[in-house]
């Protein structure tokens, strides 16, 4: 199996067959939850007349559906628009990041596109999460697309915070380690995949599984990409590629 295929210019993530390894590209998008209001009761019927009728006490009134579903949180309710989050997640100081999610909703190339909805969610998310999240904050300075999800990786896909945040700091030490001449294409691969099952990574227009791939690295120690440990083993295999060298001009080698 080639592993780079023909998208090694946008990323490490495609089979090189002569080093015999197979990387995923990216992930789907977000998936979203759909929530279905209750259904309305039924009428009572009208009971027959009595022959000697006796007064009744009136019928306690029935509980209407909204006293009896609890309201939803503000995080639960889906943003208007990307316009409303991005002006709101450039106030907050990530302009960079408002505009990695603008162009992915505008893309016509399936690879990592965002709908609207989905970009104004994930930007939700960046303006609640970044300032908890230290050493994410330190990544984006270097790698702002896999720093959006990684993030993403806490709210839509339960990685822990606390392993996200050891990731990040994972991320630049080998960002640091491996002294690559032309990084810059290391930071969209990586977002490819940070943060996510095997199922969850979006194979299409790449003539590959993500079974196949899953059969290539679990073997490996390779379960998944939610933890430092499998990012640990992904790069040290990975790294030893001949087109992980060319493409990212590596002079140093994975920690």
């Amino acid at each position: 199996m080639r592993f780079l295929s023909a998208l090694v210019v946008t990323g490490w993530l495609v089979g090189c067959g002569a080093a015999g390894a197979g990387a995923p590209p990216f992930a789907p998008t977000s998936e979203r939850t759909t929530v279905t209001a209750p259904g309305s009761a039924a009428p009572a019927e009208a009971s027959p007349p009595a022959v000697a009728p006796v007064p009744q006490a009136p019928e306690p009134a029935k509980a209407t559906s909204a006293a009896a579903t609890p309201p939803a949180t503000s995080e639960a309710q889906a943003p208007s628009t990307f316009a409303d989050t991005e002006a709101r997640l450039r106030a907050a100081g990530f302009p960079t990041l408002a505009d990695i999610l603008g162009v992915r909703v505008t893309q016509t190339r399936r690879k990592m596109k965002l709908t609207d909805e989905e970009a104004a969610r994930a930007a939700l998310t960046l303006i609640d999460e970044l300032p908890v999240m230290p050493q994410t904050r330190r990544l984006l300075e270097l790698m702002p697309k896999a720093s959006i999800e990684l993030v993403r990786s806490v709210r839509e896909r339960g990685v822990p915070r606390d392993e996200a945040e050891r990731m990040a700091e994972f991320l630049l030490e080998v960002r640091a380690s491996l002294a690559m001449d032309n990084p810059t294409p290391f930071d969209e691969n990586c977002s490819h995949v940070v943060g996510r099952e095997w199922q969850d990574i979006d194979y299409r227009d790449e003539g590959m599984t993500w079974q196949k791939q899953q059969a290539i690295y679990a073997p490996k120690g390779v379960a998944n990409f939610k933890s430092v440990a499998n990012l640990r083993q992904f790069f040290r295999i990975e790294s030893k590629a001949p087109y992980f060298q060319k493409l990212y001009q590596v002079k140093g080698s994975a920690p």
